[in-house]
């Protein structure tokens, strides 16, 4: 598990090293997934690790909706359900 503290500059290094080393990635962001800073590091681990990736690259973020009232919120912010849904996904048996 990588913890992201800043996108300028991205620390391409840390995270293509264990993309390679797992062969698998899943970007977990609270905001949009559509046009926003997870679908960057999609792209940038994408270009970088292509023939390492075991699986697809997974995005787990808010749902591409307005963002909800206060009460909502928990509906709409990435849970540990649908987190371990796409961990899941990655298809971890070779």
């Amino acid at each position: 598990m990588i913890d992201v503290r800043s996108i300028v500059p991205f620390d391409d290094e840390t995270v293509c090293a264990s993309v390679r080393k797992t062969g698998r990635a899943v970007v977990i962001a609270e905001a949009h997934g559509f046009a926003s800073v997870s679908s960057e590091i999609v792209a940038r681990v994408q270009e970088r690790c292509f023939h390492h990736l075991a699986a697809p690259i997974r995005r787990v973020t808010g749902f591409d909706v307005p963002y909800p009232a206060p009460k909502l919120e928990h509906y709409y912010l990435p849970g540990v359900d649908r987190i371990l849904d796409a961990v899941d996904d990655l298809q971890w048996e070779d």
